[in-house]
Order: structure tokens, then sequence, then C-alpha cells
């Protein structure tokens, strides 16, 4: 396809960008000026959401802020004049769907046909079902059936420690969204990763959004829970090679870092349509890309934004959110501790957890959960659990392994 075409629909109709995201596109269908194109009407598209297309003098700027003013940003605005004025946005994206299709299909075949059922065809067959959905992907339903029960019948996705699991009923269901807040140093990091390792060792797909520590720290902590391994030994590389192997195969298929500073939630929806998690845990709310200058209402739109997310791909969402001044030494957290928020936060939370610590807790290695929303079983209340920083894990019992 005529990638003149593409562009012309990317830049003239953001429908036409959004649905390019959400089934993919393929780099090697367009040009250096092409591909250019596509990140600036993206960068555009990032900073004003309720733009609807791209301003043509902006791209220029972004363009020569790129390549700076000369013979190339002059080529590709020569490329941007070429775009026809009737282009049919819906007709151009769809066709495009349709040829990518059918290459995805032919490839998923070839790799069915050899044998190879490894990563590649995995990816392939994702790629593939995103695909095929097309518009389908998209639609409501408008009343569920007895059949919308089946496939996750009885299947409630544990919260750890144990005692916090017991306490809400045992687990949450998918489109659940849990809410976690604390002040620095609670253990907010400590309490999303031990919930990753330990369902990732359960068999459950997690994707996890990490921008506040580097991948590797990120990394190195979850393993430290799944392999049970101090996480001091694990600058060796003999003993970081040994909590690979423990990890096994659990982490290989379950286990998916997203780590991106300034990532968007159109961009955590992207990778959702590809992995189709059954839990997103996002850590932490205050860094994702959103446009609003009031820092409240950001972090009230990103909180509601995360909850879509576990909607439209029926999983699980867990979000790390920081507490405000007043829960600083204080043990029982309420809900007008979050930070920044006393309405959107806690409003689209299913589950609020609050973690307390004061000088005493902290030197006995214990931190007091307090269930302050509780959509799942409706039970309030609060208890204590245990910290063991060393393998990234919040535990019922002291110096218990769960």
């Amino acid at each position: 396809m005529d990638e003149t075409l593409l562009c012309a629909a990317v830049c003239k109709d953001r429908r036409a960008y959004e649905k390019l995201i959400r089934t993919g596109f393929d780099t090697n269908d367009f040009s250096e000026a092409g591909r250019c194109i596509i990140d600036a009407a993206t960068e555009q598209y990032k900073r004003d959401e309720s733009a609807q297309a791209v301003t043509t003098d902006a791209l220029r700027s972004q363009i020569e802020r790129r390549f700076g003013a000369g013979s190339m940003a002059d080529s590709i605005m020569e490329f941007v004049g070429r775009f026809p004025s009737d282009v049919s946005t819906i007709n151009v994206t769809e066709e495009y769907r349709l040829l990518r299709l059918a290459r995805c299909s032919t490839s998923l075949a070839t790799l069915l046909a050899s044998g190879q059922h490894g990563e590649e065809t995995a990816d392939t067959l994702a790629k593939y079902e995103i695909l095929v959905a097309g518009e389908e992907g998209e639609k409501f339903k408008e009343r569920l059936t007895i059949d919308d029960f089946a496939e996750y019948e009885g299947d409630r996705i544990p919260l750890y420690p144990k005692s916090l699991n017991d306490f809400i009923g045992g687990g949450i269901e998918r489109g659940h969204n849990v809410t976690v807040y604390a002040r620095p140093e609670a253990g907010k990091s400590a309490f999303a990763l031990n919930n990753a390792a330990m369902l990732v060792k359960q068999g459950y797909k997690v994707l996890y959004i990490a921008n506040e520590e580097p991948a590797r720290d990120v990394t190195r902590r979850v393993l430290s829970r799944m392999a049970r391994i101090d996480i001091e030994y694990m600058r060796d590389r003999e003993v970081l090679n040994d909590a690979f192997k423990a990890a096994g195969k659990a982490y290989r298929q379950n286990w998916h870092l997203l780590h991106k500073a300034s990532l968007s939630a159109r961009e955590i929806r992207r990778q959702c349509a590809r992995l189709r998690p059954d839990i997103v845990i996002v850590d932490q709310l205050k860094n994702l890309y959103v446009t609003e200058d009031n820092r409240a209402l950001q972090l009230d739109r990103v909180a509601r934004q995360v909850r879509e997310i576990g909607i439209e791909f029926d999983c699980a969402t867990l979000s790390i959110t920081q507490a405000g001044e007043s829960a600083e030494g204080k043990l029982m957290l309420t809900m007008t501790d979050v930070e920044w928020s006393n309405t959107g936060i806690p409003g689209a939370a299913d589950l609020l957890i609050g973690i307390g610590v004061n000088d005493e807790f902290m030197a006995l290695g214990k931190r007091m959960l307090s269930i302050c929303k509780n959509k799942v079983n409706s039970q309030h209340g609060h208890f204590p659990v245990w910290i063991n920083p060393k393998q990234t894990a919040i535990l019922s019992k002291a110096k218990v392994s769960t």
C-alpha cells in the first residue's frame, strides 16, 4: 500500500492514527520520511489529547528540530505536500489492516508448519488475533449471557500476603482496580513486586509498568522474590544466573516488564492488546504521561485510565501512588491520606490499601495495611504484615516465607 495514503490518513484524522496504533504497523512499510511523520503525529497527539488532526506548521517545526533546516526537512515537507485532500481514512486504515492480516496469516502458517511453537510463534499468533479482530474487537456488549461467565468462573486473582487475601475473601476479579498508597520508603514497590513475583509463579501473566527504578533493579528484585535469594548477592553474575534458572519457565512466560519514562495509557493499552495479561501493575501512577497541568487532575485522570484498561482488557489492575504528608509516621491510613487526591484516585479504586509505618514498626520490620475502601467483600479494617527487603517480600508473619 502507498505510504502516502497511510501518512495522510494518520495526519488528517486522529481516529486513523489510533486504529493504526491499536493494530500496529510494520516499519518496513515506511520510508524514513514516513516514519518521521508518524513519530511527529504521535508527539502531537500525545501533547494534545483533544487534537483531531496534525497541525502542519507544528509538523514543519518538529521536522526542522530533528533534522535542521535544509534539504532533508524540505524533502519531508514536500512529501507531506503530496498528501491527497480527499483520502478516506477509514478505508485506508482498514485496507492496511487486511494487508497486514494476510501477511501475518502466511507467517503464522509457515511457523506452525515448521513445528516451531516458541516465542516467535506466540508473538505472531498474538498479532494475528489483534489484526483479525479489527473493528469487531472494539465493539461493546449490550448485555452479558451465561457464556460470558464460563471462561473465568471461580477464577479470582489472589493478592499477597495471604493475610490480605484472606481479609478480602480470596482475591480480586478481573476488572477490579486496586490502588496502594504509602509514604516514601514504606514499601510500595516491595508490595507491588511481591505480588508480581507470586502471581508469576502461580501462572498468571503479569504486565509490570515500571517508571521509578532502573529495569535491572526491578528485575533483580522480582527474581529475588521468585528464587528466594537475597538481593545483595545478585550483583554476582553467577548468583544472578542461578536466580534466572530458579525462576525458570514461569518467569519467561508470565513476567512482562514495560520500562519507559513518561509512558501513556495508550501505550499500555497497546501492550495489553498484544499480551492479554491477567493483571497490570503500575508503579507509579504519578509518572504516567497526561496532558493536564493541575497535579490533582493529572493523578485523577491516570487513575481512571488505568481502571478503564482493566475493564477494556478483562484484567485486574494494581496501581501504586503516594500518600501525603498527613500519613507521615502514621500506622492506620484513611482515604484522605492519598496525596493530591481525596476523591479521584479513591473513586477509581475497588480496593484501596494504605501502607502505614511509624518508628516502632520500622524497627521491627513491620507495616500496617489499612483497607480503606473495599468493593470486593465490603470488609474494612487494618492488620500488620512483615517486610523482608532482602528478598522483596511482604509476609503475613515474621520470618515466615509464603
